[in-house]
């Protein structure tokens, strides 16, 4: 089958945001986009817009708990992921 008949065959890849992976304590493991992230460090950008592409179970369960816990009542633990990148778009 020739790449021109294949949709699936570059869906992800140089099309999208890079593709990250979070794992089970919140690491961010890039899978798609190296290039993208090497110039964003050249030119010392902070941030870049990243698709994520999968979550670990319990590192939703963190992001979910975030989300329906009161800030004022977060546990210690809970608190620790306030500021990770991957939180941001939860309001705390």
């Amino acid at each position: 089958m020739a790449t021109e008949d294949n949709k699936f065959e570059d869906a992800y890849a140089n099309h999208l945001d890079p593709l990250v992976a979070i794992s089970r304590t919140g690491e961010i493991y890039w899978l798609e986009g190296y290039h993208r992230f090497a110039i964003a460090s050249i030119l010392e950008l902070e941030e870049i817009p990243v698709y994520v592409l999968c979550r670990h179970e319990e590192w939703q369960r963190v992001r979910d708990a975030l989300s329906t816990e009161p800030s004022s009542s977060l546990s210690s633990e809970l608190e620790e992921y306030v500021n990770h990148p991957d939180t941001q778009d939860i309001d705390v």
